[in-house]
């Protein structure tokens, strides 16, 4: 054997011992700050008691709500309400950014270990952390409030390419905006929502309720259009989705509507014959027009954590999903995800849902989002 093959060899074996010590040296991190996340759960569960005492509770149900939209969450900033949607990773993050408090390896691994349990990726928090040290290396941090203002600044670069509205294309009538996803995510709801937004806007919209599948899910979406004065077109439970899509393009056309929603049944990713029933209505879409859908509105519930990747790989090779949605985020989801969805597929995210009021449905905005992740209008910081 030559010296070059031992040195290769050993080369291996070197890089093999380096990454089952990195893997560790990781859990053994992870097992260590269990004892600390389970600590801050039990501050969070003492605040939130805490809160509903002190406050009274804004939080009603979407029937009660819609009665009267217009004076829901009157005088709260789109600012507080990402702060309130991502209070849960944001308290989490709070004790650590301290005035004063040096920056030294045990600070940087706490960090990590936080990123990583808020769901923002594995290869994501590396990045981050290795930007991080890069500028602690050129003594551009001090203390934990630089390092806080230097990791916001880190994070919103990395998804602020995904603050992209979605533009309604007025040449294309109707607009054709396909809502596709996994069971119980709320896509019905969504859709009630992204109706009034747009009608607001003084967009002529129209919903095709093609999820024949789910019991009470033509009555649900009828129900959106009664409350938003918008006519819905369905066939009732059992009917070909399709054809129902098919149908509601062709009444969008003749009545000049400027959007056309369109449900469809919850389905699991890993259900092949349930994805091939989604590529068959985007090809009968494709036959009234062969530039539809003009959009693919993938929603996401955002306490699903890293599997949301496969979700967006399952749907995106399904029907080419480009843009998403982010949902329940109520002030349980982590919804750091959003860092490894964007990373992977580029897609932008076009709405957030901030709570179950109408109004709380927003437009994604970056600097809003990080800075409700991290919390940083705590007062330690």
């Amino acid at each position: 054997m030559s010296s070059t093959d031992t040195t290769n060899i050993s080369a291996k074996e070197k890089n093999s011992v380096l990454k089952s010590a990195k893997k560790q040296t990781f859990f053994q991190r992870l097992r260590r700050q269990k004892n600390v996340e389970s600590s801050i759960e039990r501050e969070l569960q003492a605040n939130e008691k805490t809160t509903n005492t002190h406050e009274p509770n804004n939080n009603k149900s979407l029937d009660q709500a819609s009665d009267d939209p217009e004076k829901i969450n009157i005088g709260v900033g789109i600012q507080e309400r990402f702060r309130r949607a991502l209070s849960k990773t944001g308290r989490s993050f709070s004790d650590l950014f301290l005035i004063g408090r040096e920056i030294d390896a045990e600070f940087l691994e706490d960090l990590e270990t936080r990123l990583l349990l808020a769901d923002v990726g594995v290869e994501t928090t590396v990045e981050i952390m290795q930007e991080l040290t890069s500028q602690l290396k050129r003594k551009k941090l001090i203390d934990g409030h630089g390092l806080l203002v230097a990791l916001q600044d880190i994070l919103i670069n990395k998804i602020v390419g995904c603050q992209k509205s979605l533009e309604i294309c007025s040449q294309k009538s109707p607009f054709v905006i396909l809502v596709v996803g996994v069971n119980g995510v709320g896509k019905t709801t969504t859709i009630g929502k992204i109706a009034k937004y747009y009608g607001k806007q003084d967009k002529i919209v129209m919903l095709a309720a093609g999820d024949t599948f789910r019991a009470a899910a033509v009555e649900q979406l009828q129900d959106w259009g009664n409350r938003n004065d918008i006519p819905v077109i369905a066939q009732g439970e059992g009917a070909d989705s399709a054809s129902v899509i098919f149908d509601a393009i062709g009444s969008a056309k003749s009545n000049s509507v400027d959007i056309l929603i369109a449900d469809t049944a919850g389905r699991l990713h890993t259900k092949n014959y349930l994805m091939e029933e989604l590529k068959k209505i985007r090809r009968v879409i494709a036959k009234l027009d062969d530039s539809a859908p003009h959009e693919v509105l993938l929603v996401i519930d955002a306490g699903t954590g890293q599997n949301a990747m496969n979700q967006m790989q399952e749907f995106s090779d399904a029907v080419a999903v480009t843009g998403l949605v982010l949902t329940k985020l109520d002030g349980t989801a982590k919804g750091g995800m959003i860092f490894s969805l964007y990373k992977r597929f580029g897609v932008p995210v076009r709405f957030v849902g901030l709570g179950e009021n109408l109004e709380d449905l927003q437009p994604f905005d970056a600097r809003n989002y990080v800075e409700a992740v991290l919390s940083s209008d705590n007062k330690n910081a």
